[in-house]
């Protein structure tokens, strides 16, 4: 089952990559399309708009058909945005072809954690399940970024299009053979999908889990600007703290889904300590690079490592239906959105000192750790999940 998992992690990092394209290129979009970098910078949040509305729509409209199915048309659609956008050279095609591109990787990301929910080795070990696929995430990161800004610098930025939506075909090609096959959700399932949506109990974990990815991006948007301009590492020493920071984090997942089925909160609760501490210590610091450099991959280790458990407390809420995943891969989305434009705004309003873009992480971790500390802990309802051993339904 694992080789399944790998490819559903496949998925996750050809997603990834694409979402880290822009910040990879900014000048030479910029020059080439005769438009400010901010102008640029906006493709970023039109991308993760799209991942956080239209994802959710799009998994709507596919909630009848077989998740394989469902995925497979999804990543192959994804790839013609993105093979479409070099094509005219005009910043508004740009934007459009950013916005379609983030509504169907906002689909591919809840497809791909539902899909391994129902190809996990068994109910209690979803959350090491889903630490694998989400593996793709933190490799997107330490790959997505240099890579695309090797292929601009070496050919153009409209290369970077051509082979990532190549990629997507070939991974389609790939998952169109191997994965296994599943039955579409029953009308029953998807009517319990929906009325899962309704529950504030659900509502409440996904709030843990926006604050808990809101606090890490509030920081870790502005890290190479912190690292450079703040803490003067040279621009070489800034981009090995952030691949160790992205091995870090790679580490994290890995060890936090060992966890994440049997000490979610624990591990929450371990996770956003360490956020507070390391982003505290991070603006209170001042230039003492050593322990700048220990915060930082503190952060790695136990920032979007908390994912899986994150995923976890969700399921035991809501189920693991396509919809329940989706509009969570669409909360911590707009969890990335929302942290890093805070921080934004502090930095502005403190005359561009960029230590606050860590204290508002802080805050975001404080707000994490009550929101968890303030869940209604009764004994949860029963919500139909899908076991493994065929497509046997239990309740649990």
């Amino acid at each position: 089952m694992k080789k399944h998992l790998y490819l559903l992690m496949l998925t996750m990092l050809i997603v990834v990559s694409s979402e880290l394209q822009i910040p990879a290129m900014m000048p030479e979009m910029a020059r080439s399309l005769e438009v400010s970098t901010g102008a640029i910078g906006l493709l970023v949040s039109i991308f993760a708009l799209g991942m956080a509305l239209g994802g959710p729509l799009i998994a709507y409209v596919l909630r009848h058909r077989p998740p394989k199915q469902a995925l497979l048309a999804v990543v192959a659609v994804y790839a013609v945005p993105e093979m479409l956008l070099p094509v005219v050279h005009e910043y508004w095609w740009v934007a459009v072809m950013r916005l379609a591109t983030g509504c169907l990787a906002g689909a591919a990301v809840g497809l791909s954690l539902a899909y391994a929910m129902r190809i996990a080795p068994s109910m209690e070990k979803i959350g090491e399940a889903v630490a694998i696929v989400l593996s793709g995430i933190m490799l997107g990161t330490i790959v997505g970024l240099p890579l695309s800004h090797f292929i601009a610098g070496r050919w153009n930025w409209q290369a970077t299009f051509y082979v990532l939506g190549a990629a997507a075909l070939a991974v389609f090609f790939i998952c169109l053979l191997a994965l296994p096959e599943k039955e579409a959700a029953s009308a029953g399932d998807t009517a319990k999908d929906l009325r899962n949506l309704r529950s504030p109990r659900l509502w409440s974990r996904y709030l843990v889990s926006f604050l808990t990815i809101g606090s890490t991006y509030a920081a870790f948007s502005y890290f190479t600007p912190f690292l450079e301009e703040y803490a003067e590492f040279s621009a070489r020493e800034t981009t090995l703290i952030l691949l160790a920071y992205g091995l870090c984090a790679l580490v994290g997942n890995a060890i936090v889904g060992k966890l994440a089925d049997k000490h979610a909160i624990g591990v929450l609760r371990v996770g956003h300590a360490l956020l507070f501490v390391s982003m505290s210590v991070l603006a209170f610091t001042g230039k003492i690079q050593p322990l700048i450099l220990a915060m930082v991959l503190i952060v790695g280790l136990a920032g979007v490592s908390m994912n899986p458990p994150l995923v976890t407390r969700v399921i035991e809420a809501g189920g693991n239906g396509s919809l329940v995943s989706t509009f969570h891969a669409s909360v911590i989305t707009l969890g990335i959105t929302v942290g890093t434009a805070i921080s934004a705004f502090a930095i502005d309003s403190f005359g561009g000192d960029l230590a606050v873009a860590m204290w508002t992480g802080a805050i975001f971790a404080v707000l994490a750790t009550a929101a968890l500390a303030f869940q209604n802990r009764r004994k949860r309802a029963p919500v139909t999940h899908q076991t493994v051993h065929g497509d046997q339904r239990v309740e649990v």
